[in-house]
């Protein structure tokens, strides 16, 4: 990491905390990647869900026999990345990819000595919902499958753009 950061410009870093069994990193492993970023002035991204909840959620989907683009929704509830993410936000420098309203309350939880805390959302998040995933037409449907998941809470969008404004 520090060959990259010093020598080849590389200034943030992604990790997962789901996954699970391919990226998801351990609380111990996601500690080391903090401390290293912090020390050599990298930025941490964080892709914050809760990897064992979501490769449960995806479980039950299945034994229910949702196979279809609504899955990706009824498998990730909210709280399963704002649970994390809320403990992950204590310190250090962090990114946090802020998809869902309980999610963008990160901000000013945040630690007073936390040197910075970056939040980003990508243009379908804070644009659409995923009321598009019961769409009749399944191609419809599963073109907007994304991870984490669009919601259906018709008011993300809105509060999601409130927030690039400030």
């Amino acid at each position: 990491m520090e060959t990259l950061v010093r020598e080849k410009g590389v200034n943030s870093f992604q990790m997962f905390m789901t996954y699970k069994d391919l990226y998801m990193l351990r609380d111990s492993e996601l500690y080391q990647v903090f401390r290293a970023c912090r020390d050599f002035g990298a930025i941490a991204r964080v892709h914050a869900e809760n990897g064992e909840l979501v490769a449960e959620g995806a479980k039950e989907a299945l034994d229910l026999g949702i196979t279809g683009p609504e899955g990706i929704e009824i498998s990730r509830p909210e709280e399963v990345g704002d649970r994390r993410r809320r403990h992950r936000a204590g310190g250090g420098t962090l990114a946090g990819m802020l998809r869902a309203i309980p999610a963008a309350g990160i901000t000013p939880l945040c630690h007073p000595s936390a040197p910075v805390v970056y939040a980003e959302t990508t243009t379908a998040h804070a644009t659409l919902t995923g009321l598009h995933y019961y769409h009749q037409d399944w191609f419809h449907a599963a073109a907007y499958v994304t991870v984490p998941p669009l919601r259906l809470d018709t008011n993300t969008s809105a509060y999601l753009m409130s927030l690039l404004a400030k």
